[in-house]
């Protein structure tokens, strides 16, 4: 049962690095219907498969290389998201 869990947290990493690219290039389709004034759904599902093939060859890039979880956690410890980095207000 646990080596069940472990599989399903590692799809769900895999998924979120491949979805980052596929939720841009929907964000990109939706700025070029927004300019064409005119809703496009093949652009807009050919704009997300564009990117979620960008982002499937990214995840595993990132999986054979360093590793989904180690991906992943060097992106929370990261000293600007936690705070590190700024410096404290000098009281006069």
């Amino acid at each position: 049962m646990i080596k069940f869990y472990a599989v399903l947290i590692h799809v769900l990493l895999w998924l979120k690095v491949a979805g980052s690219p596929m939720c841009g290039g929907i964000f990109l389709a939706g700025l070029i219907c927004i300019a064409r004034d005119q809703v496009s759904l093949p652009l807009v599902a050919t704009m997300g498969g564009i990117g979620f093939v960008i982002g499937a060859f990214w995840a595993e890039r990132v999986r054979k290389n360093m590793g989904l979880i180690a991906f992943h956690g060097r992106l929370i410890v990261h000293p600007e998201i936690d705070g590190a980095c700024v410096k404290p207000m000098k009281r006069f």
